[in-house]
């Protein structure tokens, strides 16, 4: 068996459905470990990896997605320009409150050993914003950290600061892990190693609709795509030449679940294939 115990520091990417991937990746690795991290940070739907992984809750993450994509009424586009937009987050926290409820209990109790972080955006200025929540506020931090401008509700409030989706101001917080204390690292990604993004179409649309804004917050959509690739290349070093090491456990091509038309059979595609490459690693460590 593999040691694990030199993991310090775990990041999960976000990434909509694509997390399905993820699950794959921290379910397998909830069965093959146990792992022991000091800290970890979400971002996005990867905040909701998290919290399932750290409540011990097999499957959790992998069976709310495909519930929701196969129920019609969490992606509709006939609602697109409503107050809750395309995906409906509402919908998602009243299922996950109604038919998979997180384990608070066991939540609260790993903050005490481990500390985790969900990154949200401060719609103010633009900024990283990273918490720790405790108790109800588990399901106000991951819902915040997933509100996407254009695609679902804008932006929601936190502890009386509006926020939106963590991805935009750190998508892929390695720089936050290293302040931390992070000297070996394992990141969990919904892209490619190495793969680089272009400007979306919906950060574009973004950057028009919030044109009066305060100038960070419209780079972050005309520009963050940059900010992105650049923290992927640094991904690729494997560590600083300081004794700070990091690697990444990643799809070996484009996820299936990366698509607003994405159906079940899809989300369990990319499930299975973050288990296999779970298992992968597993075996080469």
């Amino acid at each position: 068996m593999p040691d694990l115990t030199e993991y310090d520091t775990l990041i999960l990417e976000g990434g909509s459905l694509r997390c399905a991937f993820s699950a794959g990746v921290m379910d397998a690795l909830m069965l093959l470990g146990p792992m022991s991290f000091e800290r970890v940070i979400g971002a996005s739907a990867g905040s909701m990896v998290m919290a399932s992984y750290l409540s011990g809750q097999y499957k959790h993450f992998v069976r709310i997605a495909r519930d929701l994509v196969d129920d019609g009424q969490f992606i509709r586009f006939s609602s697109a320009w409503s107050e809750e937009g395309l995906m409906n987050l509402a919908h998602l926290k009243a299922h996950v409150l109604k038919h998979a409820p997180l384990d608070l209990q066991a939540l609260d109790q790993i903050q005490e050993s481990t500390r985790a972080e969900v990154v949200l955006t401060r719609a103010q200025d633009g900024s990283p914003m990273y918490v720790q929540p405790r108790g109800d506020a588990w399901m106000d931090a991951l819902m915040a950290s997933s509100a996407l401008p254009m695609l679902t509700r804008g932006r929601l409030k936190w502890d009386q600061t509006w926020v939106f989706d963590g991805g935009y101001s750190d998508a892929l917080p390695l720089q936050r892990a290293l302040d931390l204390g992070g000297r070996r690292i394992l990141v969990v990604r919904t892209r490619p190693v190495g793969d680089h993004i272009a400007q979306s179409t919906v950060d574009y649309l973004a950057s028009y609709w919030y044109w009066n804004e305060e100038p960070h917050v419209l780079e972050l959509f005309e520009k963050g795509h940059e900010r992105y690739n650049a923290v992927v290349d640094r991904l690729r070093m494997g560590g600083d030449g300081e004794g700070r090491q990091w690697e990444e456990i990643a799809p070996p091509f484009p996820l299936k679940s990366d698509s607003l038309s994405v159906r079940g059979v899809d989300v369990m595609w990319d499930y299975r294939l973050g288990v296999e490459q779970a298992m992968n690693w597993w075996a080469r460590k």
